[in-house]
């Protein structure tokens, strides 16, 4: 039963994700790359913060019946299918995109989807094998040293998309920030061993934005792109930066099940 519930909830983001994608219409014509970049900024972003809203509810409901962490692989799921009808980076670049608005769009994106965990987590059960402190509790999600490690953490997304995404197709780019989340998830267990990851699947998103910084310092042109030579932290766009690493994070939350010191006991 459970398995059918995700099923049936990843297939119903996947619709809403296609669904959304078609408010980000482009400026020369087709789906648009970025939500900044297209020629309804509003519409599009209202058809994002639906596709999030809907999909944030899927995963609750979800979340209800397998684990908070299967509910954002839901909503993970939603953006994926969304990323896969726009268009990529190439788009970006000959449309003269500006790598401040990624920057914007990533950190401002970043704070949707750490709503969205909130929510999830809120209102469905804590994730089990997540090991209690000596206090007998879980650490403040939000505390300062909590905040801090996440986002040091979360840098390792950016030598994963350097290494693994080698040319800008849309397959590479989403599947190098879904194993940029695997590894961030497994960083995550050893270093924060008693956190909720709450923060953990916004954070990546936000890093995107240091990625964009240092593709422009490395120098971004149409030349730089049809040479190849353009740096490869610019090939995953906002939304493929967010849909890959949420993914990446779910399931990377329980390959590294067993980093962690201890199993929680069974909560009720």
């Amino acid at each position: 039963m459970r398995t059918a519930i995700l099923i049936v909830a990843l297939a119903i983001s996947a619709v809403i994700g296609t669904i959304g994608a078609q408010w980000l219409g482009g400026p020369r014509g087709g789906l648009g790359p970025t939500i900044l970049q297209t020629v309804d900024q509003i519409d599009a972003a209202i058809a994002i913060l639906g596709v999030l809203a809907i999909a944030s509810v899927l995963g609750l409901l979800t979340a209800k019946v397998t684990t908070a962490a299967s509910g954002m692989f839901v909503l993970g799921f939603a953006l994926f299918a969304l990323a896969m009808r726009t268009q990529g980076v190439s788009e970006f670049i000959f449309s003269d995109g500006n790598t401040s608005s990624l920057m914007i769009e990533a950190v401002c994106l970043s704070v949707v989807i750490l709503c969205s965990s909130v929510f999830i987590f809120q209102f469905s059960n804590p994730l089990k094998d997540v090991p209690l402190n000596q206090s007998g509790s879980w650490d403040a999600p939000f505390s300062l040293r909590t905040v801090g490690i996440t986002l040091l953490i979360s840098l390792a997304m950016l030598p994963v998309i350097w290494i693994i995404a080698v040319t800008p197709s849309k397959g590479q780019v989403i599947g190098s920030a879904v194993i940029g989340g695997i590894a961030v998830a497994c960083l995550a267990r050893m270093c924060m061993p008693h956190t909720q990851p709450i923060l953990l699947f916004a954070a990546p998103t936000a890093i995107a934005a240091v990625g964009y910084a240092i593709a422009t310092f490395l120098g971004i042109s149409d030349t730089a792109f049809t040479q190849n030579t353009l740096s490869p932290l610019l090939f995953p766009l906002p939304i493929e930066y967010a849909a890959g690493s949420i993914m990446g994070i779910s399931i990377g939350l329980s390959w590294g099940a067993s980093l962690a010191e201890k199993v929680t006991p069974e909560i009720a």
